[in-house]
């Protein structure tokens, strides 16, 4: 073969395997950004390109093999083509050329076929992965031979999982999520409000109670013997309208709460109007603690182990995260989710 032969050769085989670079990294991030929710529209009306893209969005596994099998083929033919072009050009067999020319053309298959073709697909994931479903379909037929055994490989292996593995479409399903959201505040459907507060549902709804108490030690109560002189004085100083108290035998155990407005409107003891705190387990998620203090009416409960308060929540303070973003009034806030718990 004549040295011009050889270096097409080589020139050939590097397009090719940047193209299926850029082909397959593209593809495994747009199917990780396209909507399920737009293809599954798009299936009922009978699209065939759609009902491809649902088949592959809905089985990750699937996707995820033909994609690095093809990254692997593509990177293989680049290699080949560094080779073919370092021994036309250079005599010396040290490997010393291949070093340099594989060096050399990195940066070129990073920038050109995986920081690009991602960045591309990450903004249009549903435009770019019709246009090139047909060859994807085909890819994934023709290399089916080699990504059925690390399919069914991977289905064994996740046998021996814990009871709380979840499938990997709902490890996906939370972008596809913020995708909707966004779509819909941008379409005018939902407020950003409304958008933030179901983010922060998604992310601190089901993280145990603890991670938001205060905790048992640090908070400024009374015992629930002292007189309605010492609860007023002691509100004031700290500027509070809610008082938590403990048995004088058990400190820190706190067990009541007492409203300022009710010794101030009434001559009622303390021990009259003090109203019970509901209690937690320390793993009990935000969301189920927040809704039973919006059921229950009331501005605090205690989180316990071991039989024991370890901290107190506050429902402002569950309230607060559930809308970090934005800053409404208090009263709004609890306006807003007043309708949590059933009438």
């Amino acid at each position: 073969m004549t040295l011009s032969m050889t270096l097409f050769a080589a020139a050939f085989l590097f397009l090719a395997g940047l193209r299926l670079s850029a082909f397959f990294s593209g593809s495994e991030t747009g199917f990780y950004r396209v909507s399920t929710l737009q293809l599954a529209l798009q299936k009922q009306r009978g699209e065939p390109i759609a009902t491809r893209l649902f088949y592959f969005a809905t089985h990750p596994e699937r996707f995820v093999a033909t994609t690095l099998v093809g990254n692997n083929v593509a990177n293989y033919l680049i290699t080949l083509a560094v080779g073919l072009f370092s021994t036309s050009v250079w005599s010396s067999s040290s490997g010393a050329a291949e070093v340099v020319s594989t060096l050399a053309v990195t940066p070129v298959v990073f920038i050109f076929g995986e920081l690009i073709p991602k960045s591309l697909f990450y903004r249009s994931p549903m435009r770019l992965l019709r246009s090139g479903s047909l060859v994807f379909s085909g890819c994934y037929v023709l290399f089916l031979p080699i990504t059925l055994p690390l399919i069914w490989m991977s289905r064994f292996i996740a046998r021996f999982g814990t009871d709380e593995r979840r499938p990997l479409e709902i490890v996906f399903g939370r972008n596809r999520l913020y995708g909707v959201l966004e779509a819909g505040q941008q379409e005018g459907i939902l407020t950003g409000l409304q958008r933030n507060l179901a983010e922060n549902l998604m992310q601190v709804a089901a993280q145990p109670v603890e991670q938001s108490m205060i905790p048992a030690t640090a908070v400024q109560g009374l015992e629930d013997s002292v007189s309605t002189e010492t609860l007023l004085k002691h509100s004031e100083r700290l500027d509070e309208s809610y008082i938590l108290l403990a048995a004088k035998e058990q400190p820190r155990q706190w067990s009541h709460f007492v409203r300022i407005v009710d010794l101030v409107s009434g001559s009622a003891a303390p021990r009259l109007v003090m109203r019970p705190l509901p209690r937690f387990p320390v793993h009990t998620a935000r969301l189920e603690v927040l809704t039973m203090l919006f059921r229950l009416n009331v501005p605090y409960g205690v989180v316990v182990e071991n039989d024991r308060v370890v901290g107190v929540i506050s429902r402002q303070t569950l309230v607060s995260q559930l809308f970090r973003t934005v800053r409404p009034s208090s009263n709004q806030l609890e306006s807003l989710l007043a309708g949590i718990g059933p009438s």
